[in-house]
């Protein structure tokens, strides 16, 4: 959904940024101590000097190989999914003899229907309700390698806007009930969401739920078209320090759950087994040099490039986790799928064994090529 308001709505919007923007001018940057009456919403990054990156290297550039297999991969451009860019950048996929078609969407609805469409042939997204009911109709779809998870603080936090933070509309989680909070799309940020408001005895129920990228998010919590959002990393970082939004709830209850995957069509991973396997390794490749030094020059230059936040900002960004060995957290699934159950997002009774999901042989066979 893209944000967008009437010329007028817009030109009240831009002048009261403007009267909010001379205040400030006025009276100095709001520090964690102007903001202290409302203590869960303190700024995270704000104030805190952001690390200073000399040389900032340009990408080094690859040949993809003669007789490469096209790929169409679908991806979010947010921090969680950086081994895809740094993979591809880095040149690993085309070491792979693989020739990648990166397709930006922002959500994992759309790269299911095209993932089972035919029209995509792998993906990395959220396993929400439109992957577990594509799974029940036997569309042909299949995990083969993990995403992400969360460390504390999260790299997705619940944000609000600076003004409204530092006028106390919103002094805890609790104040949201029944106000516009956004996540990017339907699907595993949803349960993200759900478990931020549990903190303040709310559930996803009690709010007025919206669909926004995290960019335009962001916009539109300055301009008061939102109250709340889940907003990915490195744009959480970059909207406090722009002095757009702070961290309501910089950290809440989620490590240990996997919401990410990647997962592709079975009848093209069936036909190119060995380019299935080279997008895992490749990945798992890229993750494990993310995982030794996020901040490496090169991987935030890749990074900025893909999400275009400066590299130094991503390096003051909140970092995810990523799985180094490839294993698909299953339990992880189960409750995803209660979650959209009990919301009556799915399209069947009898749940789905998550381990019929999960085709672990192509992991198997990249950990012969990059080793365990």
């Amino acid at each position: 959904m893209k944000f967008g308001e009437s010329r007028s709505v817009r030109s009240l919007t831009l002048a009261l940024l403007a009267v909010v923007g001379l205040m400030l001018s006025l009276i100095g940057p709001l520090s964690p101590a102007t903001i202290a009456q409302n203590p869960d919403c303190r700024p995270l990054t704000t104030g805190t000097p952001v690390p200073e990156i000399a040389d900032v290297p340009e990408l080094p550039g690859f040949e993809v190989p003669d007789g490469a297999i096209e790929v169409t991969f679908g991806y979010i451009p947010v921090s969680i999914f950086a081994p895809v860019f740094v993979a591809y950048e880095k040149g690993y996929f085309a070491e792979q003899g693989l020739d990648l078609t990166l397709e930006v969407l922002p959500g994992g609805s759309d790269m299911v229907l095209l993932t089972a469409t035919g029209d995509m042939d792998m993906a990395i997204a959220g396993v929400g309700p439109a992957y577990w009911n594509a799974h029940s109709q036997d569309l042909g779809l299949e995990i083969v390698a993990p995403g992400h998870m969360e460390g504390g603080p999260v790299a997705s936090p619940l944000m609000i806007s600076l003004a409204s933070c530092a006028e106390g509309t919103f002094a805890s989680v609790a104040d949201l009930e029944g106000k516009r909070v956004s996540v990017n799309a339907p699907g595993a940020t949803e349960l993200w969401l759900d478990i931020a408001l549990e903190t303040g005895g709310l559930s996803i129920e009690d709010v007025d739920l919206q669909y926004m990228s995290f960019p335009d998010a962001v916009v539109a919590l300055e301009a008061g078209a939102l109250d709340a959002a889940i907003v990915g990393e490195p744009l959480a970082t970059q909207a406090e320090q722009d002095g757009l939004a702070v961290r309501l709830l910089p950290d809440f209850p989620v490590q240990g759950i996997q919401p990410t995957v990647i997962f592709g069509s079975e009848e093209w991973m069936v036909s190119n087994p060995e380019a299935a396997t080279g997008i895992v390794a490749a990945y798992l490749r890229a993750s494990r040099d993310l995982t030794e030094n996020f901040n490496d020059p090169l991987n935030l230059a890749i990074i900025e490039q893909y999400t275009g936040v400066p590299a130094q900002l991503i390096a003051a960004s909140v970092k995810p986790v990523y799985s180094t060995d490839g294993s698909v957290n299953l339990d992880s699934l189960s409750q995803l799928q209660t979650f959209f159950g009990e919301r009556g997002l799915l399209d069947y009774d009898e749940d789905i064994d998550p381990a019929t999901m999960v085709n672990s042989s192509y992991v198997e066979a990249a950990l012969e090529s990059i080793g365990e």
